[in-house]
C-alpha cells in the first residue's frame, strides 16, 4: 500500500482528509486517536473545527507506515480490499447464442441460457470448440422440444 508522498499533503486538512489518506474509516481514526495511537488535532478558535497541520499530517503517515503508535504501542493495521470486478453471472457463451439462432431458424424459440442449460444435461463435458455439427443441433432440438 502506498501512501501519499509530502508533496501531496496540503498545509491543513480535516481528520475526514487524514483518515482518507491513511486508508481508515474516520470512527477507526477516532478509536485510534482515543488510544493514543494517533495525535490529537488542533482546533480552530473561531469554528473550533479539529485540524491537522502539515507536520501531524506526516506523524499520522509515519505512524501508519510503522506501525507503531505515538504512545509506543503496536498497531496492526488492516490493507485496504482490492476492488474486483464483479463476475458476470449466466454469461453466455457465443456459440451457445449461435445455437439458439439455429434452433430459432427450423421453429423452436429458445434462449441462448436455456440452450446453455441444455446442453449442459446433454453433454457434460460440455461442447467442443470448432464447428457446431447436426448431430449437435438435432440432440438439442429433440431435448427442448420434450421440456417445452
Amino acid at each position: 500500500m502506498k501512501i501519499l508522498p509530502d508533496h501531496d499533503l496540503k498545509a491543513v486538512c480535516s481528520v475526514t482528509a487524514l483518515a482518507e489518506k491513511l486508508h481508515l474509516s474516520r470512527v477507526r481514526f477516532y478509536q485510534l486517536q482515543k488510544l493514543g495511537v494517533f495525535p490529537m488535532p488542533v482546533y480552530c478558535i473561531r469554528t473550533k473545527r479539529p485540524l491537522y497541520p502539515l507536520d501531524l499530517q506526516q506523524m499520522c503517515i509515519h505512524i501508519r507506515e510503522t506501525g507503531i503508535g505515538l504512545n509506543g504501542q503496536l498497531v496492526l493495521f488492516h490493507t485496504p480490499r482490492k476492488i474486483r470486478s464483479p463476475r458476470v453471472r449466466n454469461q453466455v457463451e457465443p456459440q451457445h447464442k449461435k445455437l439458439s439462432d439455429i434452433l430459432k431458424q427450423i421453429g423452436l424459440s429458445v434462449s441462448p441460457h436455456e440452450v446453455k442449460n441444455a446442453v449442459k444435461v446433454l453433454y457434460k463435458g460440455g461442447l467442443a470448440k470448432g464447428p457446431i455439427e447436426e448431430a449437435i443441433i438435432v440432440d438439442l432440438y429433440k431435448y427442448l422440444i420434450q421440456a417445452q
